[in-house]
This record gives C-alpha cells, sequence and structure tokens, in this order.
C-alpha cells in the first residue's frame, strides 16, 4: 500500500512540473513569435466583427464616463464632510499602481478585439507540380479620370472598378486562374508577376492604388475643392499626366510572350482583363489586331461613366475602343449591368486551360493566437493585480 502511494506521489510530483514547464514553453513561444512578428505584412480577413465590438465597447465607456461626471453618487451630500489633507491622499505613484490593472484589461480587450479580426500573414510553401490553369493578365487604368465622381454615386469611378474587379475575383476563386496585375496611366507598371494563389493575389489587388498622377485634379465643371478618392489610394509620381492603353498594351504583350511557363508559345490561349473608363488618349487599333494574332483575347471591365439618361438599350454610347475590342473577338462589360460580371466570369471559363508548372505556392497563416495568448496573460495578470490594488489602496478619504 505505501509503495503504491509512494510510486503515486512520485508519479504526481514529476507530471506536474512537466505540465508547467510545457505550459510556459507554449507562453513563452506565442510571446516570441508576436515580438518577432512584421505588423506591416499583417493583413485582417474579418474586421466588422472586431470594429462592432471596438464600438460597443467605446459606447459604454463614454456612457459610464458621462454617469459619473452628470450625476451624484449615491449616499452623498454636497454640505457633508470635511476636507482630506493632502498627506491622506493617494500620492502619484499609488494612483499609477492603483490604475495598472485598468490598463492591462484594456491591453488584454484590445488584444481580443485584434484576434477577431482574423489576422494572418501570407508564406511561401515549395510544391512541384502541374495543374490545369487560365492564364490573364489584369490591366488597370489608374489615370486621373479614374479619381473622377462615378455619376451620382459620390464614389470615385475607381472605387467602382475596384468594387466590381474584387467581385469578379470573388467569383473565380479556386480556379486556378494564373494571373499578373498591371496598372497603367502615362506608363505601364507590373505590380507582379504570374501567380496562382487566390488569396494572394486577391489583397496585391484590394491594395492597389486607385490612381497614378502628376497632380490630383478635380473633374473640369465640379468644385475645385471636391475629390472623391482617399489620400491613401493616390500615388503622386511626376511624370504621370496622361492615359496611354497603347503603351499598357504592348508592354503587356511582351511580358506574355517572356512567360517562362508558358515557353512564350504563341497558340496557348490567354486573355488580357482591362478594367477602364475608356477615356484614353489613343485607339490601340494595331495591338489589338497583334493580341488577336497571339490568341490574347481582350475583356473590358467598362467602368461607364456617361450619361444614362442618353444612351439607350436599343442605341448604348459605346466609345471607340470599347467597340473596337470586339472587332478583334474581345467583349466588354458594363458596371452598370448587375449580369455583367456573371458573363465576364462565363468568358474566361470558356477558355482553354492549359497546362503550368508550380513551384512555389503562397498560403494564409492565421496568427488570431499570438493575439489570444498575449490577452489570456494580460487577464491574469491583471486581474488578481486588480483585488490586491482594490484591497490596498481602494479605500481612500
Amino acid at each position: 500500500m505505501s509503495v503504491a502511494h509512494d510510486l503515486c506521489a512520485t508519479g504526481l510530483d514529476s507530471f506536474m512540473p512537466m505540465e508547467w514547464a510545457e505550459f510556459v514553453g507554449f507562453i513563452w513561444a506565442r510571446a516570441q513569435e508576436l515580438v518577432q512578428t512584421e505588423f506591416d505584412q499583417v493583413r485582417y480577413g474579418d474586421i466588422g466583427l472586431a470594429l462592432a465590438l471596438s464600438i460597443a465597447l467605446a459606447l459604454a465607456v463614454l456612457l459610464t464616463v458621462a454617469r459619473m461626471a452628470f450625476t451624484a453618487r449615491r449616499h452623498s451630500r454636497h454640505h457633508s464632510g470635511h476636507a482630506v489633507h493632502q498627506k491622506f491622499q493617494r500620492g502619484l505613484w499609488t494612483k499609477v499602481l492603483y490604475n495598472t490593472p485598468k490598463l492591462l484589461l484594456a491591453l488584454a480587450v484590445a488584444g481580443v478585439a485584434v484576434a477577431l479580426s482574423d489576422p494572418f500573414l501570407t508564406a511561401t510553401e515549395e510544391v512541384t507540380g502541374d495543374v490545369e490553369s487560365r492564364v490573364r493578365i489584369d490591366l488597370v487604368d489608374t489615370s486621373l479620370s479614374m479619381a473622377w465622381e462615378f455619376p451620382r454615386s459620390g464614389l470615385s469611378r475607381a472605387e467602382v472598378a475596384r468594387e466590381a474587379h474584387l467581385r469578379f475575383l470573388e467569383m473565380r476563386r479556386e480556379k486556378n486562374d494564373r494571373v499578373s496585375l498591371w496598372l497603367f496611366s502615362s506608363y505601364p507598371y507590373m505590380v507582379d508577376d504570374f501567380v496562382l494563389d487566390d488569396e494572394l493575389y486577391y489583397f496585391q489587388v484590394m491594395e492597389a492604388p486607385y490612381a497614378t498622377v502628376k497632380i490630383l485634379a478635380p473633374e473640369p465643371g465640379t468644385a475645385l475643392d471636391e475629390f472623391f478618392i482617399p489620400p491613401d489610394k493616390v500615388r503622386i509620381i511626376p511624370t504621370e499626366g496622361s492615359t496611354d492603353i497603347v503603351q499598357a498594351l504592348r508592354a503587356v504583350m511582351k511580358h506574355f510572350d517572356q512567360d517562362a511557363a508558358s515557353g512564350g508559345v504563341s497558340d496557348q490561349h490567354r486573355a488580357v482583363l482591362i478594367v477602364t473608363d475608356a477615356d484614353v488618349d489613343e485607339i490601340p487599333g494595331p495591338e489589338l489586331a497583334q493580341l488577336e494574332q497571339r490568341n490574347i483575347v481582350p475583356y473590358v471591365i467598362y467602368i461607364n461613366a456617361g450619361d444614362a439618361a442618353i444612351a439607350t438599350p436599343e442605341a448604348p454610347e459605346v466609345p471607340q475602343l470599347i467597340a473596337l475590342v470586339r472587332d478583334f473577338g474581345g467583349d466588354y462589360f458594363d458596371v452598370t449591368d448587375q449580369d455583367s460580371l456573371d458573363r465576364a466570369y462565363e468568358a474566361i471559363d470558356e477558355q482553354e486551360a492549359v497546362r503550368v508548372e508550380v513551384s512555389h505556392r503562397a498560403q494564409r497563416v492565421p496568427i488570431f493566437a499570438r493575439f489570444l495568448v498575449l490577452s489570456m496573460l494580460l487577464l491574469v495578470v491583471g486581474i488578481p493585480a486588480g483585488f490586491v490594488a482594490e484591497l490596498l489602496w481602494g479605500t481612500n478619504p
């Protein structure tokens, strides 16, 4: 009996420290991960719930402060009591120690709010193999006219375009599209080479600027101080100032020709998706003909900023660029048409898929646990510290 008791006691003694050591090791590892996190690379999947929680807490704090400031305490009279001598009042450091647990609680709540916003990082995973994919370049117009208002919306044309582009990408998820993002104004800019990862590409599009301009100027005939584009979505580049789609299409064709995965083979079915308001400096007739020769089909998500009162279904007001795209085997999809993105999806889906080799793939790495562990630690320390502070300094003359 005593032997069994000794064995149980020995086993328990050896087991409990091991559990505590593992727990401490886990906490320390999460803390190191949080410290080493590159916060400029963090993305957030859903900030809606975190925003709602933050607003609710802010309202609760404001109501509490207002109640304490504008209502009298119960069981108190203004004419009773006496002045408390300075030496019997809380000193500076006592006030700091007394309120520190409240600060820890606030930081813990902030950590929970960040965790609820689904923070994550993107990491590259080395893989090998072939996949069936449709190859496409998305060419986005970021010229000055895209910063002007989309008719009667209070939004810029660029923002309407971006929302349509992102909805289209949502529809194309898990279709293995191999896509490269380009922007153009006076000059074309490649944001990134061809990628297969839907998540990575979606955030590349979402974070791309709305406009690349020399100077942000209002639309002629509107108020001089009226702008419809967020300042953080504007890139000021001194050499910009026009909408040169000719140069952009030439750069796109060159990139297709140099694409290592396809070997520059011209008989592959590929596409270029142009997001524009069609307010261009020059009509790219020869370039569209060269696209057709290369089996590259042009599609346009048309940001139709024309006057809807003038155009009719029988005689729509279509710019020359849009009409020419159809002449060379492409098509356009008007953002004012509710079914246009569905038709764009079907048009891309009808393309013949090609087999491409995959050498790496980006993947999503959730990091919400790092913030939850931080919040847990703050609560573990803050709650007992709050009780101690209240016992020591809570009763004050």
